[in-house]
């Protein structure tokens, strides 16, 4: 595989170029969909997007409300066979509740267009993606290099010093002792 920017020849496992930074992962994408990759064609192409916050929300809730009546059910056949179990029906009627409630605010004051909150993040998404299309060469570029060299973090240490300097501080005593002898 060559990398569409550069024209480096690179190895099909390689998910980026060596060179100049491309995904080749996303261009063989582009490649495979026979020029758009699927992920671009499902925000361009009407109803192809991901789901609006409204249904997310409501799957949520959804999903809430059936595991609390479940969870509520379980409660009712437990407590039917030993009393002590009746505490279990209190967690299990909120998670209902929430259940419901987050339903109900789903369906009520989510919007309907997908994005949302998260729309910019989705519009600079689109942006560098049709970069990408374009083939813009800052479009997946590398960082600059760093400015401060790698010479500046070494140190070089200086073995006479280490050598004169006593291991121990019992090491300086016992020399005294043999001067004294």
């Amino acid at each position: 595989m060559f990398c569409p920017r550069c024209g480096q020849q690179a190895a099909e496992e390689v998910r980026f170029c060596s060179r100049c930074g491309l995904p080749l992962d996303a261009a063989a994408e582009v490649v495979e969909a026979g020029g758009s990759p699927a992920w671009f064609l499902a925000r361009t192409e009407p109803g192809g997007g991901g789901l609006t916050p409204r249904q997310r929300g409501t799957r949520k809730g959804l999903m809430l409300t059936a595991g609390g009546l479940i969870f509520f059910a379980v409660a009712i056949l437990l407590t039917a066979f030993k009393e002590d179990f009746f505490v279990l029906l209190m967690p299990a009627g909120i998670l209902l509740t929430i259940g419901v409630m987050r339903v109900l605010y789903a369906l009520l004051l989510e919007g309907h267009e997908t994005g949302g909150k998260n729309s910019k993040r989705a519009a600079d998404a689109d942006a560098a993606a049709a970069e990408l299309m374009r083939g813009s060469p800052h479009a997946a570029a590398l960082p600059h290099a760093r400015a401060v060299p790698a010479s500046l973090y070494t140190r070089t240490a200086d073995t006479n010093d280490m050598a004169a300097s006593p291991l121990s501080v019992t090491e300086g005593t016992t020399r005294l002792l043999d001067e004294r002898e």
